[in-house]
């Protein structure tokens, strides 16, 4: 008897645990180099399971561009499953041995804006109420960070939300929003000037965002419209510790979100030059696969997120102004 052609498809015992870690390393890297090196293969040995995996599925799951590999609709329906089983025998495995008193992990994506204050108030509030929960935070930049969510390597990320074309898929819960502000060490010589002009901030050399980064646009387009520019001397940096180095020992000026130097400021270690940076308020907040495929602990995790998070919402914002 001839199959029909809507029959669903059954599980082929060709298929090995190794396919679906190339899939989920191609679909990470989107080079199969940078994939053979992750896993610590050989480039033909990634190619041929990708090859074998297709012959499996009887369907195209990769294409090679110029800009670097990329999945089919084929393949990103193969993915989301394939990182959903991978994750799932990652949890059975942590779970073996330890029985009914084992931890539950919460693997978190944090970009810097939220990895100062936010994050830190959160899991410590967190350990107070729930003790058998853990957080794993995982740093980089916003878009490495949803990739790993779209592979379930990561249960959430919280921080400034990306760009449109990087949240497709995905659910982006807004929390409060947050500008960048011109932090500069507290005896910086623009404080001790009246008023300050365009001239007179690009005269000095500028802490900026990586380019690549959400929040880069953000500063030059703020540059470039209040006839600032861009100034000949920057430097490019992720680093926090990096920028704020810089901003201490120099004259530099670190253009920075306000949630990264809050606590300098509430120090006295920093100050905020006088201008206006309200146009690079953006929002901030938690990014998911929905609500629907999140896990019992990481709601637990997400509800004091946003307790903690309309605490620093209704705090008099004010006050970021009163200080420089």
């Amino acid at each position: 008897m001839e199959q029909k052609e809507n029959m669903p498809r059954v599980l082929d015992p060709r298929l090995r645990l190794r396919h679906l870690q190339c899939l989920i390393a191609l679909a990470s890297h989107r080079s199969v180099l940078k994939a053979a090196d992750a896993l610590s293969q050989t480039p033909s040995a990634v190619s041929k399971s990708l090859a074998e995996l297709e012959a499996i599925t009887g369907e195209t799951l990769a294409l090679r561009h110029r800009k670097g590999l990329e999945l089919t609709p084929a393949g990103h329906i193969l993915l989301r499953h394939a990182a959903q089983a991978i994750g799932a025998l990652r949890d059975g495995f942590e779970l073996l041995g330890a029985g009914d008193k084992a931890p539950e992990h919460i693997r978190i994506g944090i970009l810097p804006t939220a990895a100062a204050t936010l994050v830190p108030k959160a899991i410590q509030e967190m350990q107070a109420r729930y003790s058998h929960l853990v957080v794993t935070a995982h740093g980089g930049t916003n878009a490495d960070l949803l990739v790993r969510l779209k592979l379930r390597e990561l249960d959430l990320v919280i921080g400034r939300i990306s760009h449109p074309s990087e949240m497709v898929g995905i659910s982006f819960e807004h929390l409060y929003m947050e500008p960048l502000v011109m932090a500069v060490r507290p005896d910086h010589p623009l404080l001790t000037r009246p008023t300050l002009g365009p001239a007179d901030l690009g005269a000095f050399s500028m802490v900026l965002p990586m380019k690549g980064t959400y929040i880069r646009p953000a500063a030059e387009t703020f540059l470039q419209s209040s006839g600032v520019g861009i100034p000949q001397q920057i430097v490019e940096t992720l680093s926090s510790t990096v920028a704020r180095s810089l901003m201490r020992t120099s004259d530099a000026i670190w253009f920075v979100p306000y949630g990264v130097i809050e606590a300098d400021l509430d120090r006295g270690e920093a100050r905020a030059l006088p201008v206006d940076t309200s146009p690079t308020s953006a929002a901030v907040g938690l990014t998911t696969l929905g609500m629907g495929e999140v896990r019992e602990s990481v709601r637990l995790f997400i509800d004091v997120v946003r307790e903690v998070a309309g605490e620093m919402r209704n705090r008099n914002r004010r006050s970021m102004f009163m200080r420089r």
